[in-house]
């Protein structure tokens, strides 16, 4: 449900996750260390421009990005000891 402030879309957290395909923690990460900009409201409610999501999402690496769609690693054999 983005909301429109000062004629910018904004999104939530949890919107802004699933915009650029990571966790709400990475979001997080990224807005302390001044990688996305936003705006925080209270203690804890945070909106992200549209804008600044899209250019954070496109400066994502490519090991992050699809990564849930990725077969699970096939485990090692064991050699056997002695």
């Amino acid at each position: 449900m983005a909301e429109t402030i000062d004629g910018l879309k904004m999104l939530t957290v949890t919107e802004t996750a699933k915009h650029m395909g990571c966790t709400d923690g990475w979001v997080r990460m990224l807005l302390l260390q001044g990688r996305l900009v936003g705006r925080k409201f209270g203690e804890r409610l945070w909106l992200i421009p549209l804008s600044a999501a899209e250019e954070a999402k496109a400066s994502l690496s490519v090991r992050s990005v699809g990564k849930r769609e990725q077969k699970p690693a096939t485990p090692k054999k064991r050699r056997k000891t002695g």
